[in-house]
């Protein structure tokens, strides 16, 4: 199991639909040097747990993303680090710095018919056997008025994200989140 996980760690996966490998690429440079002085106040700056333990907001000159939080990486197939911009990427991103922000960002545990069904949609392909994660949804708001779903399954040492958007969730945009510390390992069943 564990080198299953490795290997899907490396397929291929994608997170956001027209976000291009420049605006990544771009992205990622930036959020090295862009400081988050001058964000409003209205702006999410810190998140709730348990995206608190594997996210952080980058500030950039394309705005407020989502990403890894130090130490934990946000792979995506090409190996790039994988970005939640609040600034909409179906076009080409423009630089609009701390203007383009989050106001809102809920995390709720799912359980039941909704954990079932993001979990059915999520696990397509894996393992039938392997023990069940924890789920939560992740609903981000953005300045622009904008909603961006997402499901996060919690294995412990490791992670997985996957995008819903209009509320459908997609298998492709299925994403590894590792903490750089631990190699993934399989969760243990409850007794």
């Amino acid at each position: 199991m564990v080198t299953r996980v490795a290997l899907l760690s490396f397929s291929a996966l994608t997170i956001m639909a027209g976000f291009h490998a420049t605006a990544t690429a771009a992205a990622s440079e930036a959020a090295a040097t862009h400081d988050c002085a001058g964000s409003p106040p209205d702006a999410v700056m810190t998140l709730p747990a348990p995206l608190s333990r594997w996210a952080r907001i980058v500030c950039t000159p394309f705005g407020h993303m989502l990403s890894g939080h130090k130490g934990w990486m946000w792979i995506a197939p090409d190996l790039d680090p994988v970005f939640i911009p609040a600034q909409s990427m179906e076009k080409n991103p423009e630089q609009l710095g701390n203007k383009i922000y989050f106001t809102k960002i809920d995390v709720e545990r799912v359980k039941g018919a909704e954990f079932a069904d993001a979990y059915g949609v999520f696990h397509e392909g894996f393992d039938d056997s392997e023990v069940k994660p924890d789920g939560y949804r992740v609903e981000m708001t953005t300045v622009q008025g904008n909603t961006i779903r997402m499901y996060f399954f919690d294995y412990d040492t490791y992670a997985w994200g996957m995008s819903c958007p209009q509320n459908k969730c997609d298998p492709e945009t299925r994403f590894m989140v590792l903490d750089r510390s631990t190699p993934p390992k399989p969760r243990q069943p409850s007794i």
